[in-house]
């Protein structure tokens, strides 16, 4: 890849609950006794024998575990050395096993295996009965997954992050500790998160907590890293733009405005999966009459990028994506 100029890092965590007041997020091992050579694993303060370890599918680990604290810092060396900008992502994976008797929030009886962390939310979620979106109850539940940990709370001593704040495992607690590591390490940008829909889409008693929360989570890492360093959020590409709430259904909310405004963030950051075909078996069907040959043409797939689904029309629910009942997507409050 001889024009890479960037490589973004990938280091997980683990949250065990999609209850945002529930939530613990920790690193933990694949396997609980394990020969490595070179490193021995110790990640905030723990090693393999104090860590917890990711369940199991079948006869093995449903993830790779968490990677030591040393060698992210070799990877990121070894990636500076090939003269590549290195950006670190705090990733979240859910730990959710089938058979589990947690609360869903979304209203089943138990919550469903290895979820995307986008449903983490409050409980219940909004739009369920009894949701306290829109309570003082939703920004507690959102500030117990964020936590109170501060920035200074985190140091860089002996090659490890040490950490003196309170036993919290928190969305704070991996992303600073993070940040101290990127900054020790000679990093140039960190994510403070990635597709926390489920989050930020949530009304407190007044605004967005889930947003001011990552507002002050992008200044602390920023006081960290310093003023060159790329900080920024990956949003969801469903939740970039804004939300509209089912009891609001006049108003489009641009929630995470403030959040792209702030003086920390570095840019607008969008993890960016659109539907690019909507191509049927046979002929019988809309892209097949508008004279399109296939859906793996590349002039197909093109006109898609700046067209079609979520662009141009949607499917109002599956059974108008079934007979490819089309609503075309307009805002009558300025004719477009």
């Amino acid at each position: 890849l001889p024009n890479l100029k960037r490589v973004t890092l990938v280091v997980s965590w683990f949250g065990d609950d999609l209850r945002a007041g529930e939530c613990r997020v920790t690193p933990k091992v694949d396997r609980a006794a394990k020969d490595t050579a070179g490193l021995d694993w110790r990640v905030a303060g723990l090693d393999r024998a104090d860590a917890e370890v990711v369940s199991e599918v079948g006869d093995g680990p449903a993830y790779g575990g968490t990677p030591t604290d040393a060698a992210v810092v070799e990877a990121i060396a070894e990636l500076k050395q090939r003269g590549l900008e290195v950006t670190l992502l705090p990733f979240l994976m859910m730990d959710v096993p089938a058979g589990n008797d947690l609360p869903d929030p979304y209203g089943d009886s138990t919550q469903g295996a290895y979820p995307w962390r986008g449903r983490i939310s409050c409980h219940p979620a909004p739009g369920q009965g009894g949701s306290p979106d829109g309570t003082a109850t939703a920004e507690t539940q959102v500030g117990a997954f964020f936590g109170d940990c501060e920035a200074t709370d985190f140091s860089w001593s002996g090659g490890q992050v040490s950490y003196s704040g309170s036993a919290e495992w928190s969305w704070r607690r991996m992303v600073l500790h993070y940040a101290t590591l990127a900054a020790a390490a000679g990093a140039d940008g960190l994510l403070i998160g990635s597709e926390f829909r489920g989050l930020t889409g949530i009304r407190g008693a007044s605004g967005y907590p889930a947003v001011e929360a990552l507002k002050a989570l992008a200044g602390d890492c920023r006081e960290i890293l310093g003023e060159d360093a790329l900080i920024t959020y990956a949003a969801d590409w469903s939740e970039w733009n804004g939300v509209q709430h089912a009891d609001e259904p006049g108003g489009f909310v641009f929630h995470l405005d403030p959040l792209w405004a702030d003086a920390a963030v570095s840019c607008v950051g969008i993890d960016w999966y659109p539907p690019v075909s909507d191509w049927r078996d046979g002929l019988d069907h809309l892209d097949a009459a508008a004279g399109w040959l296939s859906g793996m043409d590349r002039a197909y797939l093109e006109s898609r990028v700046q067209g079609g689904e979520a662009f141009d029309w949607f499917y109002a629910d599956e059974g108008a994506r079934t007979a490819q009942d089309r609503t075309a997507i307009t805002d009558g409050a300025h004719d477009e």
